[in-house]
């Protein structure tokens, strides 16, 4: 299956808070060209419990600083 078939199919499955975290998640980031795959992925962890997000959030935020 197509990446971005992928995508639309987890996105149809993902609940409101989700896709809240998500548009979040992507807004952080405004200059990130993303792939369909890298966006089933960022879903994907949109999942995870709030504690667990904030927790890879931090990480994210430590490894943007970095470069």
């Amino acid at each position: 299956m197509e990446d971005k078939q992928i995508f639309e199919k987890r996105w149809l499955l993902a609940t409101s808070e989700q896709r809240e975290k998500y548009h979040t998640l992507i807004a952080s980031y405004p200059s990130i060209e993303w792939t369909f795959k890298e966006k089933s992925y960022l879903l994907w962890l949109c999942q995870l419990d709030n504690d667990t997000f904030k927790s890879f959030e931090a990480i994210f935020a430590k490894l943007a600083n970095e470069q």
